[in-house]
């Protein structure tokens, strides 16, 4: 999906580059992102990525609302 996969957000998964290709695995990796990431992962995210993927990624209620 051209965009830089840090791996220290699935602590708990094994997940490669490769894996997000999945769109399931996507969306959590847009998901943890949005979440749990640094100002630097979140701005390699194009926006218009995050708007089509919004209804389905999984967010707290605060980031989803910000």
């Amino acid at each position: 999906m051209g965009i830089r996969f840090n791996k220290a957000l699935f602590w708990d998964y094994e997940i490669t580059p490769e894996d997000l290709k999945k769109e399931d695995v996507f969306i959590l990796y847009l998901s943890r992102v949005l979440t749990n990431g640094s100002l630097q992962d979140i701005q390699e995210i194009p926006l218009a990525t995050i708007k089509k993927y919004l209804d389905k990624l999984y967010l707290a209620s605060k980031v989803r609302k910000f």
